[in-house]
């Protein structure tokens, strides 16, 4: 009985922390695969969902878009270890307008930088902070 009521109290907790709705579509017909997160802030502007399937592989690319109205937004996508996939690349976005970034560590060799990519293998927790009440967009990644 107690293991069952941990469980419930647990699943409970989990419904508290969400905010938003997200819906996510997978593609996958050739490399790179393609996951879309399409997000509704909820009455207070957040979004915080986590992924219901692992993201593998390299991320090769992330646009973030869809939005009607223009609002300064903060887009993180953390791992399991709180590690944001993003590098910082989704803060401080136009919601309206299509933004396409490479996230990753910066590397240079003093005459040339590089962006060495994210590698993923787990369930992600997008959170979406300032988008307005109710509004919504996008965020897709393409993993390699």
């Amino acid at each position: 009985m107690q293991k069952i009521l941990c469980f419930v109290i647990a699943g409970l907790a989990g419904l508290v922390l969400a905010e938003g709705t997200v819906v996510e579509t997978k593609t996958m017909f050739s490399s790179p695969a393609k996951y879309e997160l399409a997000w509704t802030a909820s009455t207070n502007g957040i979004v915080s969902q986590t992924t219901t399937f692992y993201v593998r592989g390299e991320l090769a690319r992330v646009v973030f878009g869809g939005g009607t109205t223009p609002n300064t937004i903060y887009v993180t996508l953390k791992d399991t270890a709180g590690v944001d996939v993003l590098a910082g690349q989704g803060i401080a976005l136009v919601s309206n307008v299509v933004v396409s970034v490479v996230p990753g560590l910066m590397s240079t060799d003093g005459v040339q930088s590089n962006t060495v990519p994210f590698v993923v293998n787990d369930l992600l927790t997008l959170s979406v902070t300032n988008a307005g009440s109710l509004k919504t967009g996008n965020v897709i990644l393409y993993v390699k």
